[in-house]
């Protein structure tokens, strides 16, 4: 497969050594391609043309503003390939325990706070914009994979409808703003560690095809929320104050936050039905050691929200 992918390859890559990157759930196939000190990445959009077509169109948006993403060197529309400047191995959720976490939040959060303030809410951009049938559609994830997998069958039918009645009222007691540039999935593991760059500029982001027009917030609970990794909160509080203050708000703090907490727990909610999903369906049953974290950042938002329906629901049949 490694020689037939180099075939696709413009005729100056053919003599690079090729090495395959775990792709983990995603079905896009990634390849780092390398010759004495020039390294590139290579990705292989051939499972979803859509995708790619979307990375194409979120690269140049994000290529307007001055944050680190990676230098597209050469793409190709037939065989729906992309080689892109290689951002190296500090890849955030590894490095944990060797840098500063502030500091790596700092630089991801100065990121956002610059995308938040330079990206305007653009109609003519071919990104999905958030509604309540996607957000229904993503919660639905835990009653249709998680239920059975926390032994949850007696009365299955009316359990899914109280679920589904109390997550579209908490949804419409808050006005939500869905025209903000959101990354979607601007977690540990798609952020890396840039030593050589200054500033906000030391935070490289990756792997931005799926963004969408959504909540501001968004992103930032991607970031301190991770439910693949478990790492100290005690910053959060600092982070969500410091992202309200450096980015265009037009609500106030607390409202700020009630989205932020109850859009992490319907994200946290959809990701616990998910572990199981991909578990099943991937027979990798490593996804269910994510299942404790992602219970801990629900529960601390759920704590601070105060929403005494959802809270009992979910002390009852979820955690």
């Amino acid at each position: 497969m490694n020689f037939n992918f180099l075939d696709k390859l413009s005729p100056e890559y053919r003599n690079y050594k090729i090495e395959r990157i775990k792709n983990g759930a995603s079905k896009k196939l990634f390849f780092k391609i390398s010759k004495g000190s020039d390294s590139f990445v290579c990705t292989d959009f051939n499972s979803d043309k859509l995708e790619y077509k979307n990375h194409l169109v979120v690269h140049r948006i994000l290529s307007n503003i001055d944050i680190s993403i990676p230098t597209l060197i050469e793409k190709n529309d037939d065989k729906l390939i992309i080689v892109s400047e290689d951002f190296g191995n500090l890849r955030y959720d590894k490095i944990l325990k060797q840098q500063s976490i502030k500091d790596l939040l700092q630089y991801a959060t100065d990121t956002l706070c610059i995308i938040n303030k330079e990206i305007n809410f653009n109609p003519t951009y071919t990104l999905p914009q958030y509604n309540i049938e996607l957000f229904k559609n993503e919660i639905a994830e835990l009653p249709q994979y998680y239920f059975s997998y926390n032994n949850i069958i007696d009365r299955i039918d009316s359990l899914n409808d109280e679920f589904f009645d109390i997550w579209i009222e908490s949804f419409k007691q808050l006005n939500f703003n869905f025209k903000h540039f959101v990354h979607k999935d601007f977690n540990m593991n798609n952020l890396i560690f840039l030593p050589s760059r200054e500033g906000h500029l030391k935070c490289g982001v990756i792997d931005y095809q799926n963004s969408f027009w959504g909540e501001s917030s968004w992103d930032l609970f991607s970031l301190l929320e991770d439910s693949r990794i478990f790492f100290t909160d005690q910053y959060n509080a600092y982070f969500m104050n410091y992202f309200y203050s450096h980015s265009n708000q037009l609500i106030s703090l607390k409202e700020f936050k009630l989205k932020y907490h109850l859009l992490n727990c319907s994200r946290q909610t959809r990701l616990l039905g998910r572990w199981v999903k991909l578990a099943n369906e991937l027979n990798q049953p490593w996804y269910l050691d994510f299942i404790s974290t992602t219970k801990l950042r629900l529960q601390s938002s759920l704590a601070i929200l105060q929403n005494n329906k959802l809270t009992k629901f979910y002390d009852k049949y979820i955690l």
